[in-house]
């Protein structure tokens, strides 16, 4: 019944125990009952009081969830840049950084420790990376982008830990915009002359949707954006070094389109979102990834597609690494008592 009032708390925000009651279907002196150890824990506050009625008594507290109660740590992997978010238990983003950088199997591990000494006081880790991730495990099954194989990360740290497919931790941040949508991810690697990453993250009625194999939203390798030798960091300096090589640039365009309409055709999303490295690119160029898409997609010409730009990059991976996270710790019970009990022996 705990839990199922802090998922109340999670989803209105703030509630009088009378709501929460009504919500759960449950007396207030039950809700009230399963109150006070949550309000003795702190997990759950007092945020105010509501004005007694016109016929008098006492006033009503609203309630919250406690802000400072949990604080969940998300990072971002991805080829050539890291990005970590602090979110707190009230899911308000508290700090966020980035780096660009070189990520690789030799150097994941260091970098990721360097990001947690970074990122100061938190109580748990969501890691949101490319490839096929069996979350439940917290493995990587196979990131080709990062060059990883049955990689376990379990002992990464002496925190509850969480690992999401990146593209599924940004899908994440849309939960509450559309019952049906796909979020692509582009990730450029730090060397242009590499494969691009492009995933999809799938929102079927109003759930993350991983597949039986945790491979669902896989495109597979991508085509390189360059032949010639350019980073990363020359492109965020001038994009204009991607018309260079217009035979190898309309490769990629039609590649991440043909991807990109496959996936619109057998999903019938809502809302599409290009998201990660896709901000990075001429605005003339996206215009003209989503025309192709669209030419490509049977059901434009019965309804019009909608579709927006994502311009947080990384920053909506690690976000919504953290909002995966907490989506599994209200949902699951088994996973919220593991994240208390290894939170309060760490206290």
């Amino acid at each position: 019944m705990q839990h199922s009032i802090l998922r109340v708390l999670a989803r209105e925000r703030e509630c009088t125990a009378r709501q929460i009651g009504a919500q759960l279907s449950i007396d207030e002196s039950t809700v009230s009952r399963n109150l006070k150890p949550l309000l003795q824990e702190r997990c759950v506050v007092v945020k105010g009081h509501l004005p007694p009625t016109e016929f008098g008594g006492r006033k009503t507290r609203l309630l919250s969830l406690n802000p400072e109660w949990l604080k969940v740590l998300g990072v971002s992997v991805e080829q050539g840049e890291l990005c970590w978010a602090l979110v707190d238990f009230a899911s308000n983003v508290v700090s966020c950084e980035k780096r660009t950088v070189d990520v690789n199997r030799k150097n994941l591990i260091h970098i990721l420790r360097q990001a947690f000494e970074s990122a100061g006081h938190f109580h748990a880790v969501a890691i949101a990376m490319p490839g096929l991730i069996d979350s439940a495990n917290n493995t990587v099954l196979i990131s080709q982008a990062l060059e990883l194989k049955n990689f376990v990360l379990d002992g990464l740290i002496e925190k509850p830990f969480l690992l999401v497919n990146d593209a599924n931790a940004a899908a994440a941040s849309y939960l509450s915009r559309a019952k049906n949508l796909v979020y692509f991810l582009l990730s450029i690697p730090y060397e242009l002359s590499k494969p691009v990453g492009l995933g999809a993250g799938l929102i079927i009625d109003g759930k993350i949707y991983e597949g039986s194999n945790h491979s669902a939203g896989e495109l597979g390798e991508g085509v390189p954006l360059t032949r010639k030798n350019v980073s990363l960091e020359d492109l965020e300096k001038d994009p204009a070094v991607l018309f260079e090589d217009g035979k190898t640039l309309d490769q990629f365009v039609e590649n991440t389109a043909f991807k990109m309409a496959t996936a619109i055709n057998l999903v019938d999303p809502e809302l599409f979102i290009l998201g990660g490295d896709f901000k990075l690119l001429p605005e003339k160029m996206l215009q003209h990834i989503v025309r192709r898409v669209e030419e490509q997609v049977t059901v434009r010409k019965v309804k019009t597609l909608n579709w927006q730009i994502d311009e947080n990059g990384s920053k909506t991976v690690a976000v919504g690494a953290v909002r995966a996270f907490y989506e599994r710790f209200f949902s699951d019970l088994d996973f919220a008592r593991q994240v208390i009990e290894r939170k309060d022996a760490r206290s």
